[in-house]
């Protein structure tokens, strides 16, 4: 004799009373589990629903047929806190207070907080040899600095560039002075030999003494002075490198020649050191002073040197 699953024999005839009751009794036990299911269409867990693997040693869970136009996210309390996918987008996850990653040794970083999105990092950050790219300047002193900032940052040099020369172009420091016009006994190389000291122009209306320097150079500042008996009112400093025009550093304007006596304006150099700053993006072989208006008969200069800016890495 066979039994359904109501609990009935198989066989003909009407039911019992007894049977009637335990059929009654089968469909509210039933009635009563299934409410307890979830439902596949959609339905809302109140307790603790977890997966185990049992004999199995992978167990998915999600969405497997997401495609496009098509979202999937997992809220998290409501939609400010949740983890999205758009189809076809990265990941999003979105948080109130920011998310934070945290291991048994402690807090790794936080990325984000209730009021800001910075990422703060908690602990060291090792890279594997992998770079680092598109960071700012630093800016204050516990910032990274770029290799930009490192390969372009110089330090003002206080202490004279150009050392004692004995000669014009037969120095051992690689050093080589030319000048459109000399004396004698007063050649260019003195204006950088603490012992001989002047330079005299002898020919020319405008004159000029270049240096030749024995690697490009950037300078942030120079100093003059004249010689004993003249005086030097409009010149300026000139640079350049092989092959290319001079580029104007500095200029300087005393007097303004062909408008009278009144166009002077009492700057000039004389037998006293004078020093000027200098705003130079980049480095030169070669300086050169050209002087455009003077007095006297031999003007010239009795001192010349240069400061420059030292890379940090030299």
């Amino acid at each position: 004799m066979s039994v359904n699953i109501f609990g009935s024999t198989g066989g003909g005839g009407g039911s019992s009373g007894a049977d009637t009751k335990y059929v009654d009794k089968k469909f509210a036990t039933l009635s009563t589990n299934l409410a307890t299911k979830v439902n596949k269409a959609g339905d809302s867990v109140s307790g603790d629903l977890n997966i185990v693997l049992e004999k199995d040693n992978l167990r998915t869970f999600g969405v497997t047929d997401i495609k496009n136009e098509k979202t999937v996210s997992l809220l998290l309390g409501n939609i400010d806190n949740q983890i999205r996918h758009n189809f076809g987008h990265p990941i999003e996850i979105i948080s109130s207070y920011g998310t934070k990653f945290v291991c048994t040794e402690g807090t790794i970083c936080q990325l984000g907080s209730q009021t800001d999105s910075k990422a703060q990092f908690l602990t060291d950050i090792i890279m594997n040899d992998n770079c680092i790219t598109n960071l700012h300047d630093p800016k204050t002193g516990q910032d990274a600095a770029t290799k930009n900032y490192v390969d372009t940052k110089y330090i003002k040099n206080n202490v004279g560039f150009v050392p004692d020369l004995i000669s014009n172009d037969k120095n051992k420091s690689g050093f080589i002075v030319s000048a459109s016009s000399e004396n004698q006994d007063k050649k260019a190389h003195n204006v950088f030999n603490s012992r001989k000291s002047e330079w005299y122009n002898v020919s020319d209306t405008e004159f000029w003494i270049q240096l030749q320097c024995p690697e490009p150079i950037r300078i942030h500042k120079f100093a003059l002075r004249g010689n004993r008996a003249n005086k030097l009112y409009n010149w300026k400093v000139q640079a350049r490198n092989e092959y290319n025009v001079w580029d104007d550093l500095y200029l300087y304007i005393g007097y303004i020649v062909g408008l009278g006596e009144n166009t002077y304006n009492n700057k000039f150099i004389d037998d006293t050191v004078s020093v000027f700053n200098v705003n130079s993006s980049m480095g030169y072989i070669y300086y050169k002073i050209l002087v455009t208006y003077a007095e006297g008969e031999t003007p010239g200069l009795s001192y010349w040197q240069l400061y420059t800016l030292d890379p940090i890495l030299s």
